[in-house]
């Protein structure tokens, strides 16, 4: 007994060695509490949050403390690491990445929309800088912090704090690096504020600002030079989804990995556990639970934005009616397939004209329903609650019906159509929340963990198996481990229920 272990201690540090172990924060907003004791009108501000801003500090200070008792391999932070860019935010964050990198932590961060990172950036994070490459353009940086890894910062300001665009030199630089982390056979983690792919269907209609600007684009050429993983924050929701090719010339595929803000309900940070051989990244999600002034913050902070999400409304109230305005060319083509196109101006004419009047009605119909909508993606665990979300999405549908019914009266009972054209467009994202499904009605569609997935980078998400059938071709395929089948352009499960498309 005594000569195992001795063995077993003898191999702890090869055992301890065996992974790195990379910590993610996102969001943290930090404002010193020296600061906000300064702010007259901080009460006035804090009244218009869904982010603790008040509590930054205290838990910025218990994430550190975290990191300095855990020892991570790596910590990344992708953006927002002020409220808004003030000096002492910058100070109080840079002094404690000091700490992290005297501790023998590597800390690398990216500036995001609230940072405004200006030309003391550099001199301030200079961890972030040591080792690496960086454009000339952009704070963007290349660095090979462990063996066999090479992490990209993406710096999507492109100049000015807030635009979420990458200039054409930008693009190509990292592309380059990119080509260069290939050919050493690295693995590649990409880290950028604003988010690439979609975390739900239709999100970048109901929240524009979410993603870069060029967002496809930029997917498609990260994909094409060997860029398979993003970490991403800047939404505040935890979430993981993966793109796949859909051009079927490639197996490419890129993982986003989304990090819920610190200071936002329900306080989150993750971990990354990767191992030395690259194959597969386990990710595991922890909260801050505490701070000095508040012993349970996850039943706090559920509280705190319970009641602050209900000052998001307005916004996506009118981002919504937007969406109706943009759309209406569909209820005009629909009611014109019915002979009835002389009814489009008449409905049209029903919609409320001022943004008062659109924003209460939103509210009185669906305000609580989209506050526990949000409250559930927020925890991030829809799929383990199927029944409850769709519950949800039923109260949201029954919510329209009556809100449709005060505007348009008896006249949507002569024109059916309209009410089932209005769900159609309210499923596509509805449905996706609460089903956690991205590309939900094609078979490139995608369902992932968000809380503690075991995710393999860029791994084939179908492999033909062989050709059947002599008058129709058709192929069978793996499809995450099940069986489908293709005939012509249909899709099929092994079943023989067609999938949707």
């Amino acid at each position: 007994m005594r000569k195992l272990v001795i063995l077993f201690l003898a191999c702890m540090p090869f055992i301890a060695k065996a992974q790195d172990r990379v910590m993610v924060i996102a969001d943290p907003h930090v404002l010193p509490l020296s600061v906000i004791a300064q702010e007259a009108d901080f009460d006035t501000y804090m009244a218009k949050q869904r982010k603790m801003v008040d509590l930054s500090e205290p838990i910025w200070n218990a994430l550190i403390d975290t990191a300095l008792a855990y020892r991570p391999s790596l910590v990344l932070i992708p953006g927002d690491l002020t409220r808004d860019g003030e000096p002492e935010a910058h100070e109080l964050v840079s002094s404690s990445l000091v700490r992290l990198q005297e501790a023998g932590i590597r800390t690398l961060v990216i500036p995001g929309n609230h940072d405004l990172p200006g030309s003391t950036w550099e001199s301030l994070y200079s961890g972030t800088y040591e080792n690496a490459v960086k454009d000339p353009d952009s704070h963007s940086f290349a660095v090979s912090p462990r063996t066999g890894l090479t992490v990209i910062g993406i710096d999507g300001s492109d100049g000015n704090a807030g635009t979420g665009k990458l200039s054409s030199s930008t693009l190509s630089w990292i592309l380059a690096q990119a080509d260069e982390a290939v050919a050493k056979g690295h693995m590649i983690i990409a880290m950028s504020h604003w988010q690439i792919l979609e975390h739900f269907d239709q999100k970048s209609t109901l929240e524009s600002s979410c993603r870069f600007k060029n967002a496809d684009a930029l997917r498609d050429s990260l994909m094409h030079h060997g860029v398979h993983l993003v970490l991403t924050g800047h939404f505040h929701v935890n979430s993981i989804t993966t793109y796949r090719d859909t051009t079927g010339l490639t197996t490419d595929s890129l993982v986003e990995i989304s990090t819920g803000s610190s200071i936002t309900y329900p306080c989150p940070y993750r971990w990354l556990s990767i191992p030395y051989d690259r194959s597969e990244i386990r990710v595991q999600t922890d909260y801050i639970r505490s701070v000095d002034t508040i012993s349970d913050l996850l039943t706090y902070s559920r509280e705190w934005m319970r009641v602050h999400t209900a000052n998001m409304l307005p916004a996506m109230a009118l981002r919504a009616w937007g969406k109706v305005d943009s759309n209406w060319s569909k209820v005009e083509a629909k009611l014109a397939s019915i002979n009835m196109s002389y009814m489009a101006s008449i409905l049209y004419s029903f919609i409320p004209q001022t943004d008062e009047a659109k924003i209460d009605l939103v509210q009185r119909h669906l305000g609580p329903q989209a506050i526990e909508l949000y409250l559930f993606h927020s925890e991030a665990n829809e799929n383990e609650h199927p029944e409850y979300g769709q519950l949800l999405a039923d109260s949201v549908y029954a919510g329209m019906d009556n809100m449709m019914d005060e505007v348009f009266g008896l006249v949507v009972e002569m024109v059916p159509t309209l009410k089932i054209l209005a769900k159609n467009m309210a499923q596509e994202p509805v449905q996706s929340i609460v089903e956690d499904i991205t590309l939900r009605s094609s078979s490139y569609s995608d369902q992932t963990d968000d809380l503690h997935p075991v995710l393999r980078i860029n791994a084939p998400w179908h492999e033909a198996i062989e050709h059947v059938g002599t008058t129709e071709k058709a192929m069978k395929m793996i499809h995450d481990g099940q069986l489908i089948l293709r005939v012509g352009d249909r899709w099929y499960q092994a079943n023989g229920q067609q999938i949707a498309q």
